[in-house]
């Protein structure tokens, strides 16, 4: 059974700054890396284009640490921005939501145990019964792989909800001595914000993406992976393990993949048998508005509802995360619904009781 995904919400820090100021207030932090290869690599790549963060590059509290209360807070404050433009753009009650799955990354840590699937159903006015899903640990592929839990609520008449967010450590407090090429590239590249989808077994009242399969992946005793082995995108066993991409098969016409810096996105472009132009949304999105995290494939759909393809074109969504997860949905491009009389239900999407 098909399930239909609504336009994204999209919440981001409220500061913009260039690419451009960045670079340089990484060579004015850490001078010893700042002047790596990768990064000046990097940042030619993306000269010109524009972030927005939660904090300021330069900040009258330079001296002080970001406390995980804080950073918590953040979160969630653009989570439940992104869950309610969601709502509203696939006009949706929150009531009509039964169900909730929500993207946390990084990890919680022993002074970071928070449980923003809980917060969220209270500051978003959910219904108290609206089954829950956090998903932590999941790095690259959190978004895609809520997709399909998302979709696997719906198509037994739960509409769900799917929010993701990260914010970043401000410049100012990432620690000197911890610093490297590829965590000052992380920094370059990143953005602060949230995304949101509802995904329902009815089709909207505008086009959008419907799902029409997923998949799930996760290697069993992977071996462990050093720093920056998250990018091997080409090296990554789940993408030769997707069956959607093998010879015979209708390939997609566009991907939306995470992760999605441009260092992976060239190595999927060698890689994988997709289109020459399969990857462009995912490209553009990552120059102009920057890596988001978990909610960077919301992002580039944003972007793909800003400029659509054709109806029926068929596409691929795509996460590949380090410790060989993947997850991955096989999507089409779809025209709006049509329009219906007054709704024999009691709710948008659910059945009247009795």
């Amino acid at each position: 059974m098909q399930t239909f995904i609504g336009p994204p919400g999209i919440a981001r820090g409220e500061h913009e700054m260039t690419t451009d100021d960045v670079v340089e207030a990484l060579r004015t932090l850490h001078p010893r890396s700042a002047h790596h290869p990768d990064l000046r690599t990097a940042a030619q790549a993306v000269a010109g284009q524009r972030r927005r963060r939660v904090h300021p590059l330069r900040s009258e509290c330079a001296t002080k640490p970001y406390p995980a209360e804080e950073r918590y807070r953040d979160r969630r404050a653009l989570m439940e921005q992104a869950g309610r433009r969601a709502l509203e753009g696939a006009d949706m009650a929150a009531q009509d939501i039964a169900g909730l799955v929500v993207v946390q990354d990084p990890s919680p840590t022993e002074t970071d145990q928070h449980h923003l699937d809980r917060d969220l159903v209270l500051t978003l006015g959910l219904p108290a019964t609206t089954a829950r899903v956090p998903l932590t640990g999941m790095a690259g592929c959190g978004v895609v792989h809520a997709l399909a839990v998302a979709a696997d609520m719906a198509g037994v008449g739960r509409p769900a909800l799917v929010v993701a967010g990260e914010v970043h450590q401000p410049l100012h407090t990432v620690d000197t001595g911890a610093v490297s090429a590829t965590s000052l590239v992380r920094q370059l590249m990143a953005g602060d914000g949230a995304a949101a989808v509802v995904v329902t077994r009815e089709p909207f009242a505008v086009p959008g993406l419907a799902i029409e399969d997923t998949w799930q992946y996760a290697r069993h005793a992977a071996p462990p992976r050093g720093e920056g082995s998250a990018h091997r995108v080409a090296d990554h066993p789940g993408l030769s393990a997707l069956p959607w991409l093998r010879p015979g098969r209708t390939l997609p016409e566009f991907a939306l993949v995470h992760p999605g810096g441009p260092d992976p996105l060239r190595s999927l472009s060698r890689t994988a048998p997709l289109p020459r132009r399969a990857l462009e949304t995912s490209y553009t999105c990552m120059a102009t508005e920057g890596d988001l995290g978990g909610a960077s494939v919301l992002q580039m759909l944003a972007r793909l509802h800003r400029n659509p393809p054709a109806v029926n074109t068929p596409g691929l969504l795509l996460g590949l995360a380090p410790g060989d997860l993947a997850a991955a949905c096989r999507v089409r491009w779809t025209r709006r619904a049509p329009a219906r009389g007054p709704e024999p239900y009691g709710t948008a999407g659910r059945p009247a009781a009795g």
